[in-house]
C-alpha cells in the first residue's frame, strides 16, 4: 500500500540504527502505531517477539495477518481434502473467493458510481465493488458458521483489504476519488496470498488508542511512528475501515465519510501533539524508545529533543527521504519539495 508515513523503504535504515543501540538481550519489540504492519513484520523476521497496535481496524486486520500468523493458514474446515499441502488449500480458498459472482452490497451501493446511494462516488469500478461485497459477505458467513479459525478469518480480511487498495480509484488516499476510472482501477479485484514469516514466538496485536495502551505493555523496545501532521488516518482511509468493519455505517458528505471521532489522533492536532508525545514517553514501559518523525512535522526537532532529554540519553539520526505524495501539484495544492529529512530519535530511558 502507498500509505502515509509508510516505512517500507526505510526498513534497512531502521534496523541498522535500532540494532546497534540495543543489547542482544532485547527481545520484545512494541510497534505502537503499526499502520500496515511492515515494521513489525520486519522485526519479526529478525527474531523479536512483536507487539503491534493501531487504532484503525483495517490496520489491526493487516497486522493480525503479518505479525500474528506464524505459519501458512490451513483452512482445514473449508477443505474437501485436509491432507493436501497447506499452500494448495490456501490457494483453493482464495480461488473460490475470486470466482464468486458479484453482489450489490454496501461497497457497491455507496462507493461505486452505479450504486443506488453513491452520489457519483467512484472509489472503485462497479464490477470491483460488487466483487468486494460478495467476498466480504462470504468471509463473514464462513466466520459465523465457524468454518474459519480466528487467524484464518483475519488473514482473509487482510488479503481483501490489500487487494481492494490495489484497485482503488484514488491518488493513494481515500480523502477523495478520481473523476474517471484509472487504468489500475479497471483491473479485476483479485486476492493473492500475503507473505508469512514463520516464527516460534507468540506475537500480539491490539486495536487500541496507543496513549491508553502504552503503560500496559512491558517491552524492551518501543517504536513510535505517530502521525506527523494534520492528516487523520481515520478520514484518509475511511473506505478501507468500512470494508474491514463490515458495519454498514451511516456515512455522509461528498466522500462518504464514516463517523470517526473515537479514532482521531492527538498527534495530528497542533495543540495536543507535544503533550501526547510527552505522555507516551513518560508512560512507556520500555528500556529504549525510538521515534520516527520528519522535518515537516507539527512538532519541531529541537522541541522533541528537549522533551526526550527529560527521560534519558538521546541521539538523533537523519536521512534524506522522498515525500509522500497523494496527488500531483495543482493550482491550489503545491508541495514544498520532493524530499524531506527523516528523523529517528533514539532514547535510552533512565533507570
Amino acid at each position: 500500500m502507498n500509505y502515509i508515513g509508510r516505512k517500507y523503504s526505510l526498513l534497512d535504515f531502521l534496523e541498522t540504527e535500532i540494532l546497534k543501540r540495543i543489547p542482544k538481550t532485547c527481545k520484545v519489540f512494541f510497534d505502537v502505531f503499526a499502520g500496515t504492519g511492515v515494521v513489525g513484520w520486519h522485526f519479526k523476521q529478525r527474531g523479536f517477539r512483536v507487539v503491534a497496535n493501531d487504532i484503525q481496524y483495517y490496520a489491526y486486520c493487516l497486522n493480525r495477518a503479518l505479525v500474528c500468523v506464524n505459519r501458512l493458514p490451513g483452512f482445514v474446515r473449508l477443505s474437501s481434502n485436509p491432507r493436501r499441502p497447506a499452500a494448495e488449500r490456501l490457494n483453493a480458498v482464495l480461488e473460490s473467493l475470486n470466482r464468486l459472482p458479484g453482489q450489490e452490497g454496501f461497497v457497491f451501493n455507496h462507493y461505486c458510481q452505479g450504486g443506488q446511494s453513491a452520489s457519483g462516488r467512484m472509489y472503485f469500478s462497479d464490477d470491483n465493488g460488487r466483487r468486494c461485497d460478495a467476498i466480504r459477505s462470504t468471509i463473514e458467513t464462513w466466520w459465523i458458521q465457524e468454518k474459519l479459525s480466528r487467524s484464518e478469518y483475519y488473514y482473509l480480511l487482510a488479503c481483501l483489504i490489500d487487494a481492494m487498495d490495489r484497485v482503488a480509484n484514488t491518488a493513494s488516499v481515500y480523502a477523495a476519488y478520481l473523476k474517471h476510472i484509472k487504468k489500475s482501477a479497471r483491473k479485476a479485484l483479485w486476492l493473492t496470498p500475503l507473505p508469512i514469516v514463520h516464527s516460534s514466538e507468540r506475537h500480539r496485536v491490539h486495536n487500541r488508542d496507543g496513549l491508553r495502551l502504552v503503560s500496559r505493555v512491558p517491552c524492551d523496545v518501543l517504536y513510535m511512528d505517530p502521525p506527523y501532521n494534520h492528516r487523520q488516518y481515520c478520514t484518509n482511509y475511511h473506505v478501507l475501515e468500512t470494508i474491514a468493519q463490515n458495519d454498514s455505517p451511516k456515512i455522509y458528505g461528498v466522500t462518504g465519510l464514516r463517523p470517526y471521532e473515537d479514532q482521531k489522533s492527538a498527534f495530528s492536532l497542533k495543540r495536543q501533539a507535544l503533550g501526547a508525545l510527552d505522555t507516551m514517553v513518560a508512560k512507556a514501559r520500555a528500556r529504549f524508545v525510538f521515534l520516527s518523525y520528519n522535518s515537516e512535522g507539527i512538532i519541531g526537532k529541537e522541541t522533541i529533543l528537549d522533551t526526550l532529554f527529560k527521560y534519558g540519553s538521546v541521539d538523533l539520526v537523519t536521512r534524506d527521504y522522498g515525500r509522500f505524495r497523494a496527488d500531483v501539484d495543482r493550482e491550489n495544492r503545491v508541495y514544498k519539495a520532493d524530499r524531506v529529512e527523516e528523523y529517528l530519535f533514539c532514547l535510552q530511558k533512565h533507570g
